[in-house]
């Protein structure tokens, strides 16, 4: 009895495990087995392995992880749409950026020269008198640690990406502008 109820777990664990692609020309793809024989474990996605190769090649997913790896697509004829699938969340929907044909060879180049990119914010600090009164009245390591926030304080995230992409155009302009 106690045999029968294994093998029931044991195809159970089959039919409703699935399992992500960790080696190969799949790798990243979620696979549920649909059956195996003595040699191969077959996918419902269509293909197989070796079920010698299984813990190479395949890990096992959760469910719920599996439901968001999994591309929407039914298993086997499925008219109603009543598969066990539908009770998984429907996968996430991944915005694919296209690259144009001028940032993949910029992406290719093997050869790139480094510079530094130099921004310059504009910020209020306060005089030197006022500084040294500070350290005189107060610990150093704590009045200068006053003296960064202050100054961060001034800058925002607007700023700071106005300035950088600034500094970016200065840098192209400086580079590669015409003599």
């Amino acid at each position: 009895m106690q045999q029968e109820n294994t093998t029931n777990d044991s195809d159970e664990v089959i039919e409703s495990k699935h399992w992500q692609w960790i080696k190969g020309d799949l790798i990243g793809d979620v696979v549920t087995f649909k059956d195996t024989d003595d040699q191969w474990i077959n996918f419902n996605e269509g293909g197989r392995i070796a079920i010698g190769l299984k813990d190479e090649f395949l890990i096992s997913l959760d469910t719920d992880i599996a439901g968001a790896l999994m591309p929407n697509t039914a298993i086997g004829i499925d008219p109603l749409g009543i598969s066990k699938q539908s009770s998984i969340a429907p996968p996430l929907k991944i915005a694919t950026i296209t690259k144009s044909p001028i940032r993949l060879l910029f992406d290719k180049q093997k050869k790139n020269d480094t510079t530094n990119l130099v921004l310059e914010f504009p910020v209020n600090i306060p005089p030197k008198g006022m500084y040294g009164l500070m350290s005189t009245s107060f610990d150093e390591t704590e009045v200068i640690t006053e003296l960064k926030k202050f100054i961060l304080d001034q800058l925002s995230k607007d700023d700071i990406s106005e300035c950088l992409t600034k500094g970016i155009e200065s840098l192209i302009e400086s580079k590669y502008k015409e003599e």
